[in-house]
């Protein structure tokens, strides 16, 4: 898979204080007493949570900085209205309560850069938010300022660790509950987040079960893993790191596009993506590791298997093929982690993963294979609200065909195209539990019997 080019729309604990008086005095990086500043420091800097503070920074110790000032209320997310909050005062901030990428700036406008003390502290608050070239000149600095404070800095680079697993378990939880709170509660039953051990855990299941997948089907893998997703695929390595960027992007686009917190890795554990070289070999992991029989032409299917979920994919010449169907059915696995299970109906849960596949990439085969059959279905005079009727439970889906692929896309597009930030608040009253229909009335603004019209008006005067 090539490197796409996405096309789509557009605080956090520190250690504790008892653990820093658990070290001895050699390893302390300063007294857990404040520090005056000989003179008051402006800062306007952004927080983890998107807020931003306005202060007069006036000391610091190893857990933060004190002030007088303000603090801004957060711009509103995509689909958000802008909030009536008002800003609060000002007195403290933890150092990791900082965005990272202002971190180092605010810390060198407080920190005493001619201390060797404060040039440890710093070095600790880069190395916890990965910056690391910054962590090891600001401790070579301190070192040459004063080489006793070796085993300090040594101290200060365990600590480092301990603070960054901190602050990515509370940036998971305030993510994931900034996430929930944008769904309205109708009933359905959330995914709980795990913890990190948690996650850990889940990875090395998904891992195991990919691997015995692999073995039963006579694969030998390369692994290709990344944030969210672990590749095993008996083909071309390169072209698999290839893809594996492609499907981060991706992945972070489909969050824009609902509203996520970017960063957020909803996948229990992380998806894995099963590569087979051949169609026999796709057919072969179709039966071990998930017990069906797949019928020719099947080039690619997601499985969600309870919280788990599992793309497996056969590696097509047809490029442009191969990526678009890649895309469609990871984005069933990422809308299955999506708070809930709760599904979307199959017109637009089909519809939603062709849109995202359309315009992940320029030369995307999904509008010119579905509109020009959308549209034929439409002008004949056939109804919308019939396709929209159709289901996997009954068997009607996807209709004679397939008629129901290419009319939820052109559904979902119109939505989407037409008023996104409704399509968000359908998706989201779903995914808490509520009935799609009324969904579609109450939180979308068209019961079915007058949006399957406006689809058919729409479609026979235009595209």
């Amino acid at each position: 898979m090539r490197a796409l080019p996405i096309l789509l729309a557009s605080a956090l604990l520190a250690a504790s204080p008892a653990a820093w008086q658990e070290t001895t005095p050699d390893e302390a990086p300063r007294p857990a007493t404040k520090e005056s500043l000989k003179r008051p420091e402006q800062i306007r800097v952004k927080l983890r949570d998107g807020s931003r503070v306005r202060a007069k920074v006036t000391a610091f110790d190893a857990e933060g900085f004190d002030g007088e000032g303000t603090v801004e209320p957060p711009e509103p997310r995509r689909g958000e209205k802008k909030s009536d909050s008002k800003p609060t005062p000002f007195t403290r901030a933890r150092w990791l309560d900082v965005a990272p990428d202002e971190l180092e700036a605010l810390a060198g406008r407080i920190l005493d850069e001619k201390q060797a003390d404060d040039l440890a502290l710093k070095g600790e608050l880069l190395l916890a938010i990965g910056e690391g070239s910054a962590a090891e000149k600001a401790f070579t600095r301190a070192l040459k300022l004063d080489a006793a404070m070796k085993d300090r800095v040594a101290a200060a680079r365990d600590r480092a660790a301990a603070r960054a697993a901190t602050a990515e378990a509370e940036a998971r939880a305030a993510k994931h509950r900034a996430m929930c709170e944008r769904i309205p509660d109708s009933g359905a039953k959330a995914w709980p987040l795990l913890d990190a051990a948690g996650q850990d855990a889940a990875v090395a299941e998904m891992r195991t079960r990919a691997e015995q997948i692999c073995r039963d089907a006579n694969m030998r893998p390369a692994v290709v893993e990344t944030r969210y997703f672990i590749l095993y695929g008996a083909v071309n390595e390169a072209a698999m790191r290839e893809c594996a960027r492609s499907l981060d992007a991706m992945y972070e686009k489909v969050l824009e596009l609902f509203g996520i917190p970017a960063g957020l890795n909803l996948f229990w554990g992380k998806a894995v993506v099963l590569l087979t070289p051949s169609e026999d070999t796709f057919r072969l992991v179709e039966a071990a590791g998930f017990k069906t029989m797949t019928p020719k032409g099947v080039v690619g299917l997601c499985h969600q298997v309870g919280p788990a979920v599992f793309v497996n994919m056969f590696w097509s010449n047809d490029q442009d093929r191969f990526d678009s169907t890649l895309i469609h059915e990871t984005v069933h696995g990422i809308v299955h982690r999506y708070y809930s299970a709760e599904r979307l109906p199959e017109w637009a849960n089909e519809g939603l993963s062709e849109y995202i596949a359309m315009v992940s990439f320029r030369s995307s085969p999904v509008e010119k294979d579905r509109m020009p059959q959308a549209l034929s279905y439409i002008r004949s005079g056939r109804s919308v609200a019939e396709v929209m009727r159709l289901n996997y439970a009954d068997g009607s889906w996807p209709g004679p065909d397939a008629i129901g692929y290419a009319v939820g896309y052109a559904a979902v597009k119109l939505m989407i195209r037409q008023q996104p930030d409704a399509f968000g608040r359908w998706v989201r009253a779903i995914k808490g539990g509520k009935p799609w229909e009324q969904a579609l009335r109450e939180d979308f603004g068209h019961p079915v019997e007058a949006f399957a019209p406006t689809v058919e008006q729409w479609y026979r005067t235009r595209e």
